[in-house]
C-alpha cells in the first residue's frame, strides 16, 4: 500500500460523514425543493435507503478483497490493462468532486465572508490548503474530522431547534400532491450526492477493522441524512416551496434567522467556519484519494507526489469549466448525476458480478 496510515471504526465513521454533509448541505437542499417541492424531504429518506443497500455491495467487495481498494480489486478481476482502464475512473471521479466542492465552498467564503476579495484567491486559498493537508496522509485527514465532525452535526441540530418556533409542518402538505413524479425525480439527484462516500473502498483496507465497514456507512450516511433532512424539511416549512427552491444555500439562510434579542448577532458566522473547515477536509480527502488510486494504477511507491499536480489540475478545471457560478450549479444539477450514477452504481456493481462470474477473490 502506499498509504500506511491505519484509522480506527470510529475515525471511519466521521470521515465519511464530513464528505457526505458539506457536499450535500451546500446547494443540493435548495436544487431538491426545486425538483421535489414539499416532498423533497421524502427523496432524502428514500435516496438514504437506496444508498445504504449500495453499502452492502462496497462493505462485501472490502471483505472478499481483503487489504484492496476499489482501484486494485479491479485490477486483480478484470486483469492488469481492463483493470487499471476501469480503476483509474475513480480516482478521476474524486478530482472532479473535489472541484465541485471547493468551487461551492468559494462560492459561500466570496458572498458572504470576503466579498472584496477576488474569487480566484480565494479558490487558489482553498486548493492550496486542500492539498496540503491531504499531502498529510489519511491518519491526519481522521483526527481532524473527529474534532469538525461532531461539531458540525451538533451546529445543524442547535440551528434546527433555535429556527423550530418559525417551522409551520402545514407547508409540508399535502404530500404527493402532484403525484410521485417530483419525488422520484429528486431521489436520484440526492442518492449521488450520498454516494460521494463510496470513498468508503479506500478507507476499509485502511480500518483497522474493516468487517465494521458497513455500520460505519450506515452510521455516517444516516447522520448524513439527518442533516439533509433538517435542512430541507426547516427550509420548506418557514420560507415555504416557493421561495426556498430558489435559494443557493437554504441552510445559510436559516442560520442568518437567529438572533438573541439583539444582543448576539450574525451567528451564521459560527455555521459557516465549520463547514467551510468541514469542506476543506472532505475535499483533502478526495485529492487523497486520487492520489493514492492513481499511485497505485501506475505503480508508484508513493502517492505524496501526486496531490500537487492533482490540485492544480483540479484548480484550472473549476477555473475554466464554470466561468459562472450558474454554469458550476447548471452542471451540477444536470450533468453531475448521470457522471456520478455510472461510476458509484455501475462501475462497482459491474465489478461485483464479475468478480461473481469469474470466481475472482483476494487474499489474504
Amino acid at each position: 500500500m502506499a498509504e500506511k496510515g491505519i484509522i480506527n471504526t470510529k475515525q471511519f465513521v466521521w470521515m465519511l460523514f464530513i464528505i457526505i454533509t458539506p457536499f450535500a448541505a451546500m446547494q443540493i437542499p435548495g436544487m431538491l425543493i426545486m425538483q421535489a417541492g414539499r416532498d423533497a424531504w421524502l427523496s432524502v429518506l428514500s435516496a438514504w435507503f437506496l444508498d445504504v443497500m449500495l453499502a452492502i455491495v462496497y462493505a462485501y467487495m472490502g471483505l472478499r478483497f481483503p487489504g484492496e481498494n476499489f482501484v486494485q480489486y479491479s485490477i486483480t478481476i478484470l486483469g492488469k490493462y481492463l483493470g487499471r482502464v476501469v480503476g483509474i475512473l475513480f480516482p478521476l471521479f474524486f478530482l472532479l468532486v473535489c472541484t465541485l466542492v471547493l468551487r461551492s465552498l468559494s462560492q459561500v467564503v466570496d458572498t458572504v465572508f470576503l466579498p472584496l476579495t477576488p474569487f480566484n484567491v480565494i479558490l487558489v486559498t482553498a486548493f492550496l490548503v486542500s492539498a496540503l493537508i491531504g499531502r498529510k496522509g489519511i491518519e491526519v485527514i481522521a483526527r481532524m474530522t473527529e474534532i469538525l465532525g461532531p461539531l458540525y452535526l451538533l451546529s445543524i441540530v442547535t440551528l434546527s431547534f433555535l429556527v423550530l418556533p418559525s417551522f409551520h409542518i402545514a407547508r409540508l402538505k399535502p404530500q404527493f400532491d402532484q403525484g410521485v413524479a417530483p419525488f422520484l425525480v429528486g431521489t436520484p439527484l440526492m442518492l449521488t450526492s450520498f454516494g460521494v462516500c463510496i470513498i468508503m473502498a479506500m478507507y476499509i483496507p485502511l480500518c483497522n477493522r474493516p468487517e465494521n465497514g458497513f455500520l460505519g456507512k450506515l452510521s455516517a450516511v444516516s447522520m448524513g441524512a439527518l442533516v439533509v433532512c433538517l435542512v430541507t424539511a426547516l427550509s420548506v416549512g418557514i420560507f415555504g416551496m416557493e421561495d426556498a427552491q430558489y435559494m443557493t444555500s437554504p441552510g445559510l439562510e436559516l442560520a442568518k434567522m437567529i438572533n438573541f434579542s439583539n444582543y448576539i448577532e450574525r451567528v451564521e458566522m459560527v455555521w459557516l467556519l465549520i463547514l467551510v473547515g468541514s469542506g476543506i477536509l472532505a475535499s483533502s480527502s478526495m485529492l487523497w484519494a486520487f492520489g493514492q488510486g492513481l499511485a497505485q494504477i501506475v505503480g508508484l511507491k508513493s502517492y505524496q507526489s501526486l496531490i500537487y499536480p492533482g490540485a492544480l489540475i483540479s484548480l484550472v478545471l473549476s477555473l475554466i469549466s464554470f466561468p459562472s457560478g450558474l454554469q458550476h450549479t447548471n452542471f451540477f444539477h444536470y450533468t453531475f448525476p448521470i457522471m456520478a450514477a455510472f461510476v458509484e452504481t455501475g462501475l462497482e456493481l459491474f465489478l461485483l458480478m464479475a468478480a461473481l462470474i469469474l470466481h475472482k477473490r483476494g487474499t489474504t
